[in-house]
């Protein structure tokens, strides 16, 4: 959804969204668009008070390098 601003700022035309993995759900998706991707990887989410139990020793990280300086 960056990319979307930033090509809605340039007065650019979007014409598609791709991926390499798509982990997106149809209750997580803001794109209403289709999307290219090489894989589709199912990946669970959970609401904070709904976690597994198994899942609660792990601790939590923020993935990405959007943050790294």
């Amino acid at each position: 959804m960056e990319c979307v601003k930033l090509i809605k700022k340039a007065k650019a035309k979007l014409v598609g969204f791709a991926s390499v993995i798509d982990r997106s759900t149809k209750k997580t998706l803001k794109i209403k668009k289709k999307i290219i991707s090489h894989l589709k990887i199912d990946v669970p989410t959970y609401k904070a008070n709904q976690l597994p139990y198994k899942l609660k020793s792990i601790p939590i990280t923020i993935p990405g390098s959007r943050f790294i300086k």
